[in-house]
């Protein structure tokens, strides 16, 4: 099976739950062997891009897309420390890892209250914001996008290293069966990458 077959979504998937089985099933075979982490989280963000594009549940078939970004803000590579302890200081620039959409900011200063990428950074935890707008401190990459996802990466020694970063062009697009299988994705990304 070609690479590009691992985004189709069936017609016959129908919830969200059944969405995140089938790409979780298929993240997991096109990383499978690999480690690099550039590697798999370039795979992962186009995998998880395209298939938000091929389902009916995030609008697929629409001219224009639903999820119209995703991706990784991550500390520099040399922060992705193998103590137990991180290695950048703490207000060190996320910068701009893989990715599929429009053009983005280059780098998000982790302070709270400087976004939803800062505040899901610092917080440690999955933000959902169904308006992005009402949002204080939200930075606008790009105009179209009306609410966000964010989910905290983790390395192999649980330190936080940056964030799964997703944008929409619709209100409340994400729930929690999205951060539920999210998680499942940067778990795989967590045990499946040699982070130094």
């Amino acid at each position: 099976m070609p690479h590009a077959d691992s985004s189709y979504i069936p017609s016959t998937i129908t919830t969200k739950s059944e969405f995140y089985e089938h790409v979780i099933t298929h993240l997991e075979a096109l990383l499978e062997g690999e480690r690099y982490w550039v590697t798999n989280l370039a795979q992962t963000s186009a995998i998880l891009y395209h298939s938000y594009l091929a389902s009916s549940l995030y609008g697929g078939g629409s001219i224009h897309p639903v999820v119209n970004w995703c991706g990784f803000y991550l500390h520099p590579p040399s922060s992705f420390s193998s103590s137990s302890t991180p290695s950048h200081s703490p207000n060190s620039p996320l910068l701009l890892g893989p990715y599929q959409g429009r053009p983005a900011c280059l780098s998000i200063t982790p302070i709270k209250g400087k976004g939803v990428c800062a505040d899901g950074f610092l917080s440690q935890r999955t933000l959902i914001v169904n308006s992005v707008d009402d949002y204080p401190g939200h930075i606008a990459c790009d105009g179209d996008t009306k609410s966000e996802i964010v989910v905290p990466l983790r390395n192999d020694h649980n330190l936080v290293i940056g964030v799964l970063d997703l944008d929409s062009t619709l209100l409340s697009t994400f729930d929690e069966d999205d951060q539920k299988g999210l998680e499942r994705v940067v778990e795989i990304l967590r045990t499946g990458c040699d982070w130094s």
